[in-house]
This record gives C-alpha cells, structure tokens and sequence, in this order.
C-alpha cells in the first residue's frame, strides 16, 4: 500500500509540473534582432507580421504550415506597424526617420510602390483599418512612452489600394497627443485610444469618437487622477457597438508607485459601462473577441492574456504564454496579439531582443 500511495504521489506532482510548465507552444520561433508589433490570421489560416527587424521596417507572411511565403525588409531605419492583406498582395504602414511611410507589396513581395509623408511632428506609429470596397484608413501618431516630447498630433489619411490619397487631415496639439491604435465601425465613424499630457502634469488616459470626415465627436477620459498616469493603448468594438480599450494607469504599491494594466468598456456614446485593474508591472496592449464572445487582453510583460465576459468584465481566467515569467525581470515582452480560425492564440513580440512569433493553444 505505501508503495502504491508514493507511486500516486509521484503521478500527482508530475501531472501537476506538467500543467504549470505551458511553455509547449504549438510553434515558436525569433526571427533575429527586433520587435514584431503586429500579427494579424489570414483566410488561408496562415498569419501576417510586421514590425522592425534589425532597425529596418519588416514584414512576413507565414503559410498554414509556418512555411515562410513573403519576408520584407526595407533599406531605411524604421518600422512597420501595421499592415493589411488580401488575395492582391499587401499594405504596409509604419515610420521611417520619423515620417510615416504607407508601401504596397505584390502577393510575391515586390514592391509596388512606397510613400514617406512629413507631418508637423515626429511619427512613431501608423495603424491601418480596413474601411471597405478597397479602401483603407491610416492614422499615424506618435507613442504615448514619449509623453514629455512635447507637442504632437494625429494625422489622418484615407486612400485606395492603388495608394491614391482620398482624403487626409492633421490635427495639431500645443501639448502631448498619442493614439497608439485605432478601430473603425461599420458607418466609417473611428475610435482612437488617446494619451494625452499637458506640461508637468501626469499622462491621461481617455477614448475619442471621430467621424470619417475626421471630425471629433466625443472624448471620454478614463483616469484623471492628478497623482496617476495612465495611458491607452489599443481598443476594439463589438458587433453591438460597444467599445472596449485597454492601457497602463499608475497605482501605489506600499512606498512605490507601479504600472498596472487596465481594461474598461465603454457604449457607442461614451458612457463607461464598466472599468478593471488587471496584471501587476504591466500594461495590456492589445485587445481581441474571440468566436466564444471572450474578450482577450495581452499585457506586455511575459505575455500574460486575461480573459473576461465583455458584458460587464467578469474575469473567467488567465492564459500563461510563458509559465516561469516575472514581470519586474522578463526579456519577453509581448506587442499584439490575434486568434486563429480554430481558436487558437497568435502572439507577437520580442524574446531576448528578436523579433518573436509563437503559436499556442487557448486550452
């Protein structure tokens, strides 16, 4: 009997270990030195990337079965933030030597044609969605980590896949203005989550409605805490048109003041339906839906994705990228984040300094 009991014992602490060790990703792989920003699953359940590589904008597609199709790289510093794809080839958008730069790739990866624009401040991030019948909107900005830069501002361009210029629009602030990402609806209205900093004053974290003319509508702030900083760092709409973003807001721990990652919705006019703290020295950086209506935060630090009911935040678990992470010591800093056709989680990153993709289970 006691022999039986040990050997219970010895299968209990292995299944245990097992459970805890969940760095058996699906797949893994780092790229060489630089950060993939962005990772989007494509209809042919491969998955597109971009980001910098070696201090030059980058891009890369991958197949179904993680075989290589596309890799970009371009001759000047900068960096890819976001892109867009279909059967016709890719958009790509990003920053050049402080210029945001738009570049279209054939489904081979020839260029096609490339455009550096100059803004009346220095552009560290563009973001690109999707607004229908082949045409797209790109809002560049800088990032709210360069708060005390001083004044900045948004712009704003629409255009064709072609990489005509619709329309474009930029609007000037005397003080610190970020909109890390962005969203669109299906009326073409665009939602921006906004850092904003007025001279020595804390960061504030807020949402803003625009229309497609690129006219404001609304701005709610989220903290306002004069002792506090907080930032907005991505933002996504349900079907119903509810609004949910995620950040970094400043809170005390004992004698220190530490980041913590935040999650809060919003309704399509405004009004904070409901708000959340979440991961300890982090921030959530991206935000996804998936097809069982679980609304996905990934916090920057070790990858960590909470999940909570988008209805009213009730927290329903935590899925650990990297089991033995800690956040106050990590080299592993996750930047976006998707969910593949059959459920599974799609990262993007850096690992030790490389430009990092991984592939895991939702289970």
């Amino acid at each position: 009997m006691k022999a039986i009991f040990w050997v219970l014992i010895l299968i209990f602490l292995f299944s245990s270990c097992k459970k805890e060790g969940n760095d058996d990703f699906i797949w893994e792989k780092s790229f060489g030195q630089g950060d993939a920003l962005f990772i989007r699953s494509t209809p042919d359940s491969g998955f597109v990337s971009c980001g910098e590589l070696n201090s030059k904008p980058y891009l890369i597609k991958l197949s179904k079965d993680r075989k290589v199709i596309v890799d970009i790289s371009l001759d000047n510093e900068g960096l890819f933030s976001s892109a867009w794809s279909d059967k016709s080839g890719y958009i790509a958008a990003g920053n050049a030597g402080g210029k945001m730069i738009l570049a279209r790739f054939s489904p081979s990866g020839v260029n096609v044609w490339d455009t550096s624009i100059t803004t009346g401040f220095k552009v560290d991030r563009t973001t690109l969605c999707y607004m229908g019948d082949g045409n797209l909107l790109a809002v560049a900005t800088a990032i709210p980590d360069s708060a005390n830069s001083g004044a900045t501002g948004l712009f704003f361009i629409s255009l064709d896949s072609t990489g005509h210029i619709i329309q474009k629009k930029e609007i000037t602030e005397t003080n610190f203005i970020s909109a890390n990402k962005a969203d669109v609806d299906n009326a073409g209205n665009i939602y921006l989550p906004l850092t904003r900093k007025t001279a020595a004053a804390k960061p504030k974290a807020s949402v803003a409605k625009f229309n497609s003319d690129f006219q404001k509508l609304w701005e709610t702030e989220l903290y306002n805490n004069p002792n506090f900083g907080a930032a907005t760092l991505d933002i996504n709409l349900d079907a119903s048109g509810n609004i949910y973003v995620s950040g970094k807001t400043e809170l005390s721990s004992g004698e220190s003041v530490l980041n913590n990652s935040f999650l809060a919705s919003l309704s399509g006019t405004g009004a904070i339906r409901w708000k959340q703290y979440h991961e300890n020295i982090n921030e959530g950086i991206a935000l996804v839906i998936n097809d069982d209506d679980i609304l996905m935060m990934l916090n920057t630090n070790c990858f960590a994705v909470n999940m909570v009911s988008p209805l009213d935040g009730t927290y329903s678990g935590k899925i650990r990228i990297f089991d033995a992470c800690d956040s106050k010591t990590t080299d592993a800093f996750g930047r976006d984040m998707d969910v593949t056709h059959d459920g599974n989680i799609l990262v993007a990153g850096s690992k030790g300094g490389s430009f990092f993709l991984a592939l895991k289970s939702s289970l």
